[in-house]
């Protein structure tokens, strides 16, 4: 059986080279994921663990709120280092300051790197110390007034010592002389980001606060573990500072990238999975026509002793070696397609070490696993059917595997796309991860539905697709309708297959298009300032001084600056949003509850209905608020209406800067003056920014154009990854006809005998390919209209309130169904059309 079942495999090669297809495309996203998450996650972990390996202890302030971030965590007083120094076993101490300094390159005036760069980071020098591993390649260390660049930036933005170059800090850009380059932890690039050296004095001044080190480097004695100097340095400090090995310093760097990348490594396995799971139609397609076309050799192999089992797992075995061979392929493309996500990793600013790509066990296992599992999985029952062909069919023409009613399917079907109605409509009226679970397994069941009811559905709604083409082709047309309507299994398959993909689209369009939508109405509606301000690409924020600036200036009547951090309220961690209360309610259209919102100070804040509710606040109510750095007592001062805009929680500049080292704006919202001229407004407040490279200004149009382009950046690419699945569709497609075409040889030759012309014979394999692809788009898009409905209203709660439907979005989609019905009939049309008619006739 064994040598049968090769023997059948190369006989059909060709035929299973299409199924094969779809798992090399699976297997290769899954291996192009997982080898790129691995290599990214060793890359940085040399990364961090080469610049902090002459590190044995860091000693920092606890951060209140995330014990292993470094956002808002207080600083140190510059005197620790003296008393540190004095601990047995510390050979030696150094202060770290760091904070955002970003380059602007003196030919441009944009930030180094372009919008899409990594934040700049700013630090003190400190090359040659003990702990360090900051090192000169060119020049030397900088002083007062000057700085040293990383040596990748220094290149790429083709700079020369003794250039002078403006470096923004969290004050007023200022411009310095360039003296030395320099390499950390051996390498040249810190990810992409520039990073800018002062001296230390310096640093102090324009990245923290002088006087005061974020963290303070120890060295050990020699032959001194750092677990056990951690245990000597924690005996001696004070309440609210603590302890880490270099170790752990070195992980959690490294953790905050690989958090992202998970991220990221999550996001794309989902497409993987979207596309092997379009494959297993396929290859279920496939195998089904092709037990159906080999009923005579499977009886004759019974016939000769062969049982019931051994033909199963022949049919088991092929399907076994066609997903081998495509994971085998799938693992070299996987690779191919690592390189190309790494280096669209590089064109979004972050400059990798180079390495070599890491290959895991886990992924050699996993890709053969997905190739291997599918394909069995899609083929058991099919090589069920190929058991159950008796010995008697060997010597019948005529024999016709039997078919199960189709009621079972029509319970099933009904079974699984209610319970998946009810999961969205539980998420659609839920909110949070929740819902959005919800709607994903709603989804997931109401694709397995309809894929379950499209063979019930095939038949009526392909003879009212089908009309058009009889009433236009007559016979041809009629003849190609009945066909897609003659096997509503392998039609309903063929068409998931794609509905899936398209169904995807649709959703991800109706998302988008509400996305936009409620940005829209969310800025006519919730903002009422004229211009808004943002930081360019990956930036963490901007000078205060620019809206300090801005608000002085003739015809202009508000200028004030949005900042914010997490904070965590009687215990709860929440995000809080930061403004002067003097501009805040002016350009924030939030509406009273209770309370007086003007009554916002340093000493209260204010908080939206819904949370008031839920935590039983009242107003009046003194409440303890916590920072990184402590806690504050504060009193509600009003209550309003949720806002998408103001979140949840509001607090005075003030009150955030009592607890911030950081004087940086997210957004600055400037309103005109009465009677103001626009122009001369904006004219204005362009030329105060214009020192303020990282700083674009829009007005409300822009700034709603803006946000639109990038929902669609976002939906460029999910649309890439989704045209994946689209593509292995396709490949279904062509898979189906051609084995079609070979399975109704006979029945070709006999039209071509009784004058159908070749022409003829190619335009009913089109339409056909038409019908059935038409078929998948409509299923698709009512699919993904109710999932796009759904994802919408589960993610109320995210800001997206307007529901939009995309029309001329969705009409190409179905156009798209169209085209892929053309394009995959072309193969399989002109092989039927240049079939010999007496060879045809002959064939049994």
């Amino acid at each position: 059986m064994l040598r049968a079942t090769f023997k059948s495999l190369l006989a059909r090669k060709t035929r299973l080279a299409l199924s094969m297809l779809a798992v090399v495309v699976g297997v290769s996203f899954v291996t192009g994921t997982l080898v790129l998450t691995d290599t990214l996650n060793k890359t940085f972990d040399s990364l961090f663990a080469g610049i902090d390996k002459n590190v044995s202890v860091a000693v920092r302030a606890v951060n209140q709120i995330d014990a292993s971030s470094e956002a808002g965590r207080p600083p140190l007083p510059a005197s620790i280092v003296a008393t540190l120094t004095k601990v047995d076993g510390v050979r030696a101490a150094t202060g770290s300051v760091q904070g955002q300094a970003v380059l602007i390159d003196p030919r441009t005036g944009k930030p180094a790197g372009g919008d899409n760069a990594p934040p700049g980071i700013g630090a003190n020098w400190t090359g040659g110390d003990p702990t360090s591993t900051q090192e000169i390649v060119t020049g030397r260390a900088p002083k007062t007034g000057e700085i040293a660049v990383d040596g990748s930036t220094v290149r790429s933005m083709h700079l020369a010592l003794g250039a002078r170059i403006a470096v923004q800090t969290k004050g007023a850009p200022a411009t310095y002389t360039l003296v030395g380059t320099f390499r950390i932890g051996g390498q040249d690039s810190l990810g992409g980001a520039a990073v800018t050296a002062f001296d230390t004095a310096t640093a102090q001044r324009v990245l923290l606060a002088p006087d005061q080190f974020n963290a303070v480097h120890l060295a050990a004695a020699p032959g001194l573990g750092q677990e056990e100097l951690r245990a000597r340095i924690a005996a001696t400090l004070p309440a609210g500072v603590q302890a880490i090995t270099g170790k752990q310093l070195a992980d959690e760097n490294a953790s905050a990238i690989q958090q992202a990348i998970g991220g990221f490594s999550t996001f794309l396995l989902i497409f993987a999975a979207i596309s092997v799971f379009v494959g297993a139609f396929i290859i279920f397609n496939t195998f089904t026509m092709l037990v159906a076309q080999r009923v005579r050799e499977l009886a004759l192999l019974r016939a000769i002793g062969a049982s019931r089992r051994q033909v199963q797992l022949s049919l088991q075995v092929e399907a076994a070696l066609v997903g081998a061979a495509g994971a085998t392929v799938g693992l070299v493309f996987g690779a191919g397609l690592a390189v190309l996500l790494r280096t669209a990793v590089g064109a979004f600013g972050v400059d990798l070490p180079s390495g070599s790509l890491v290959f895991e066990t886990r992924t050699i296992i996993i890709a053969y696993a997905v190739g291997i599992v599918i394909t069995s999985v899609a083929a058991f029952v099919p090589a069920r059917k190929a058991a159950s062909v008796p010995p008697i069919a060997a010597m019948r023409d005529t024999y016709v595997l039997p078919t199960r009613s189709l009621r079972l399917r029509a319970i099933s079907g009904l079974v699984l796309t209610g319970l998946g109605v009810l999961l969205l409509a539980v998420g659609a009226a839920s909110a949070g991860k929740s819902a959005a679970g919800a709607v994903g397994g709603g989804a997931a069941a109401i694709f397995l539905g309809v894929a379950t009811l499209s063979p019930l559905l095939s038949v009526p709604v392909i003879r009212v697709l089908g009309r058009p083409f009889v009433a236009a082709f007559g016979t041809t047309g009629h003849l190609a309708r009945q066909n897609a309507m003659r096997n509503p299994r392998r039609t309903a398959s063929t068409a998931s297959a794609l509905m899936i993909g398209l169904a995807l689209v649709s959703a991800f369009s109706i998302l988008g298009q509400s996305i936009k939508e409620s940005v829209r109405t969310t800025v006519q509606n919730s903002l009422g300032a004229d211009y808004y301000l943002t930081a360019k690409g990956f930036g963490t924020g901007f000078s205060g001084q620019v809206a300090r600036d801005i608000a002085t200036r003739p015809g202009v009547g508000v200028a004030t600056g949005l900042r914010g951090g997490l904070a965590k309220v009687e215990g709860r961690t929440v995000q809080l949003l930061a403004g002067d209360p003097a501009g805040l309610l002016q350009v924030l259209a939030i509406k009273k509850v209770d309370g007086d919102l003007h009554n916002l100070n340093d000493r209260t804040l204010l908080v939206d209905e819904a949370t008031a509710t839920d935590r039983h606040l009242r107003v009046g109510q003194a409440i303890t608020v916590t920072y990184p750095d402590g806690t504050d007592k504060l009193t509600v001062a009003g209550i309003y209406k949720k806002s998408q805009v103001a979140g949840s929680w509001i607090v005075s500049t003030g009150q955030y800067a009592r607890h911030s080292t950081q004087d940086l704006d997210l957004f600055v919202l400037v309103k005109r003056a009465d009677g103001a001229d626009p122009a001369a407004v904006r004219a204005v407040i362009d030329t105060a920014v214009k020192p303020y490279a990282t700083v674009e200004v829009r007005d409300q149009s822009e700034f709603v154009a803006q946000q639109e382009k990038q929902v669609d950046q976002l939906l460029g690419f999910i649309y890439v990854l989704l045209a994946l699945a689209v593509i292995i569709a396709l490949f279904g497609i062509v898979n189906t006809l051609a084995l079609s075409v070979i399975e109704r040889t006979r029945e070709i030759g006999l039209l071509r005998a009784v004058g159908m012309s070749r022409s003829q014979m190619r335009a009913m394999v089109v339409m056909e390919s038409t019908i059935i692809s038409v078929f998948g788009a409509v299923l698709g898009v009512a699919v993904g209209s109710v999932f796009g409905w759904a994802l919408t209203k589960a993610l109320a709660s995210q800001g997206i309130s307007t529901f939009a439907y995309p029309s001329p979005t969705i009409i190409t989609v179905i156009g798209v169904g169209i085209l892929l019905g053309v394009l995959a009939a072309v193969f399989p049309a002109l092989r039927a059309a240049r079939m010999d008619i007496l060879r045809a006739i002959s064939t049994t």
